[in-house]
């Protein structure tokens, strides 16, 4: 009997230790799980890719990087339909802003990014102007500009990035808004830690079948047709055949003139390699071209810089320039024109655009082709 219930004791006690260790265990296991639950959260990533590279950055960059403004929340990221990478940091109570966009560039180096840009701004404007640096062990180029005011502020970098036997160029800006405290010290920590944690990689080569070259070849009446446009202001009046009155740099399988209402100009292209060129000119409604740049400048598209004073030619007036990199690795270089084009002992406000969109950064031809249009355009100012 005794045995029986000192057999029955140890049971029991037996029975209670194994529950405290289950329960012991429990909270142990929980804590495993949200490590491992948070490392997998950590170590999730977001990539995007051009025809040779893939560039994959954390989708969560918290860890990396703390802003060092208060109430600021927390970041958020999202990959654009043009393959650029974005971060936000957000404080919704004072409308404050820190973001950054990064993608891959096709250009064949950062200093042929820089140049680019750089070519916009003349010889005497050298505080406006990408430097070279050395940017976290990297060749780079930098620019830091205000835009407006000092409470937007954009750190830009382009950056040579070798991967095995290619140089890529990566993008790097940051944009700081409604800055209130006009403290840009949070730019250079936010840059450095998305490259710190940024990886490239080559991609494999595709091999592709030879594809002919077909050129299609326009038709195009060289006697006297013309495309004409009109707005309140003027009339304008170009000839169809662009190749009447100037020679392309280049080959081109079509060369068309081009009308739409107000807007007269011309489209270039050809397949093989892909290469367009758009020339766009109207009349802007504008009594001076100040008043034009004033207007434009307080209205910018994104990427696209503030107009600067410039001369075409014989054609004094304001120029900007936008560079836009897209996901299969087109390139569109965009210069914008607000021009005076006098006419007789009057003037016209000119608003011109010429476009480029191909896989380079050979900007041949691409202002040559726009000042022979305004030199052979004919004005006639409505009274």
């Amino acid at each position: 009997m005794n045995v029986n219930k000192l057999l029955t004791g140890f049971l029991v006690l037996g029975m209670g230790l194994s529950l405290v260790a289950c329960s012991n265990n429990k909270p142990e296991s929980k804590k495993e799980e949200a490590k491992v639950a948070e490392k997998k959260k950590e170590g999730k990533r977001m990539d995007t890719q051009d025809r040779t590279a893939k560039l994959s950055v954390p989708e969560d960059l918290s860890p990396y990087f703390t802003s060092s403004r208060e109430g600021v929340g927390k970041m958020e990221s999202m990959l654009k339909d043009n393959g650029s990478i974005i971060y936000k940091c957000l404080n919704e109570e004072n409308k404050y802003e820190l973001n950054a966009e990064i993608k891959l560039l096709s250009s064949s180096s950062a200093e042929k990014s820089a140049d680019l840009q750089n070519s916009m701004y003349g010889e005497n404007d050298e505080d406006k102007k990408y430097k070279p640096c050395t940017f976290e062990g990297f060749d780079a180029y930098s620019h830091t500009i205000n835009l407006g005011t000092v409470e937007n502020t954009r750190l830009h970098y382009y950056v040579d990035y070798p991967v095995e036997d290619i140089n890529k160029v990566v993008s790097i800006e940051i944009n700081q808004k409604n800055d209130k405290e006009k403290d840009t010290s949070d730019l250079e920590p936010f840059a450095k830690a998305i490259i710190k944690n940024m990886k490239l990689e080559k991609l494999k080569e595709e091999k592709k079948e030879e594809v002919k070259k077909e050129v299609k070849e326009e038709k195009v009446d060289e006697n006297s047709k013309e495309i004409v446009g009109e707005s309140s202001r003027a009339k304008l009046t170009l000839p169809r055949d662009l190749t009447s009155f100037y020679t392309p740099s280049m080959e081109y399988d079509t060369i068309k003139g081009k009308q739409d209402k107000g807007n007269i100009g011309y489209t270039l292209s050809r397949k093989d390699p892909d290469r367009s060129i758009y020339v766009n000119i109207c009349t802007d409604s504008s009594d001076t071209v100040e008043e034009a740049i004033v207007f434009h400048n307080e209205h910018l598209s994104k990427g696209e810089e503030p107009f600067t004073e410039y001369k075409l030619g014989e054609y004094s007036g304001y120029r900007s320039m936008s560079y836009t990199n897209y996901w299969n690795s087109a390139n569109d270089t965009t210069y914008r024109y607000k021009l005076n084009y006098p006419v007789g002992d009057k003037n016209v406000i000119l608003s011109c655009s010429v476009k480029l969109r191909d896989n380079s950064d050979d900007t041949t031809g691409l202002e040559d082709v726009m000042l022979a249009a305004l030199q052979r355009l004919k004005v006639e100012i409505k009274e």
